[in-house]
């Protein structure tokens, strides 16, 4: 049976070794990039250069390969987030040898003299989502961007400055392995990177050189669970959704990816939003309250618990409601006279096929709910829930009642 050959070429064509010189020149057809063909002006066999196209480029592998030796061209390592990779997915394991060399991990680490075995590496090209980026970056001391074109230093720079966090040096390292025109540049104010311009391709690396900063109610992610007690939290009064009720509420709103658009309108002390975050890890929860007081403890928890997938929100709902991404998943706790008008507007610009959730606790909201909802098509359904939790007294204990919630919950319909 006849193979491909996927060759590394390293940084460049000093990389290549006579081993791999001779896999190109006997080579009847040569496939790579167009920076890649580049280094081989001299080929006098057929090329065909890659594109995005890649079932394109597997049709045309498969078309040639029972009468070509077939060489490809790869950047750096071909199975360090390259063509090997793709490659390797579409074809027969008995039909790919990979040829290794130096990736860009390794040259950029050389270039700076550090270690990188502890290194967390990210590839902007896959589309990575903001929140993942950002607990990336506060979960590892050492990082190793693959950047694109439009997710470049700037882009980096710029989830750095939104969140807050420092204590990192900055490094960009473009045309890694050009003899003339490789640049090693490194930066400690991150808000400069965002006015710079740099060429590509390049690649960051991310060291932190202060300790991550402590909390004294921190709590690590491991440690967390649905249904975390109240007192984990910061909340003012007791305005919290209490443990019991979170978790029916979390059930309902039926959380079945982890990139869902969550909304959690009145947000009090940000615990649904927490517990929300870390079941749609890759998603976004807004949470929206008005009052500065609240916003504050929810800021807390958010520092407390680590997540970087909640963005606050103080606005008295539904005013700025059009400049906020569309959810596919609303949790409303409370409302009080203007109830109606918030269920309204929420479902109104809830995406078809999401789900609303409502909890109260006063008779009058759960009527207005369940008719409010049900006049939108939402078919709503209702549950009771009465929690009582034991009690020390003397010689014993005895079950205090918790105040009785109302749970209000309906979908979208694809059309209303």
């Amino acid at each position: 049976m006849r193979y491909i050959d996927i060759i590394g070429i390293g940084m460049g064509f000093r990389d290549i070794s006579l081993f791999h010189m001779k896999l190109v020149n006997d080579a009847d057809l040569l496939i790579g990039g167009s920076r890649q063909l580049a280094l081989f002006p001299e080929y006098a066999g057929q090329t065909y250069k890659i594109t995005k196209d890649i079932p394109g480029l597997v049709k045309k592998i498969q078309d040639e390969l029972p009468t070509c030796k077939i060489a490809v061209l790869a950047s750096g390592d071909p199975l360090f987030f390259g063509i090997g990779t793709t490659l390797s997915r579409h074809l027969l394991p008995d039909q790919v040898r990979i040829h290794p060399n130096v990736s860009s991990l390794c040259a950029g680490f050389a270039k700076i003299g550090h270690p990188w075995q502890d290194t967390k590496v990210v590839s902007l090209h896959s589309g990575q989502a903001d929140p993942d980026l950002l607990q990336d970056i506060f979960n590892n001391d050492k990082l190793f961007f693959l950047t694109s074109p439009s997710r470049g230093p700037a882009f980096i720079a710029e989830q750095l400055k939104r969140s807050g966090k420092t204590g990192f040096r900055f490094c960009v390292l473009e045309n890694l392995g050009h003899d003339t025109l490789e640049k090693k540049t490194w930066f400690s104010d991150h808000g400069a990177i965002i006015q710079e311009t740099f060429s590509n391709p390049n690649v960051v690396i991310l060291i932190r050189t202060q300790p991550k900063a402590s909390h004294p109610k921190t709590i690590v992610s491991h440690e967390t669970h649905l249904g975390l007690p109240e007192n984990k939290f910061y909340h003012t009064k007791g305005l919290i959704t209490k443990s019991e009720i979170r978790v029916l509420s979390l059930s309902k709103l039926q959380l079945t990816r982890q990139d869902h658009i969550i909304w959690d309108i009145g947000s009090g002390s940000g615990s649904m939003s927490i517990e929300a975050s870390a079941m749609a890890p890759k998603g976004r929860v807004l949470a929206i309250e008005k009052q500065a007081t609240r916003i504050k403890d929810i800021k807390q928890n958010i520092a407390c618990f680590k997540r970087t997938n909640i963005f606050v929100h103080q606005m008295t709902f539904p005013d700025g409601i059009k400049d906020l991404e569309p959810p596919d998943r609303i949790f409303i706790g409370g409302g009080g006279k203007t109830l109606k008008q918030i269920i309204q507007s929420a479902a109104d610009i809830l995406l078809p096929k999401g789900v609303i959730v409502v909890n109260t606790v006063v008779i009058d909201s759960m009527a207005c709910a369940m008719e409010t909802l049900s006049c939108l098509g939402l078919s709503p359904e209702l549950t009771h829930v009465q929690i009582s939790r034991s009690s020390r007294i003397a010689g014993g204990s005895r079950l205090s009642p918790l105040n009785p919630v109302w749970i209000i919950s309906g979908v979208k319909p694809m059309k209303r």
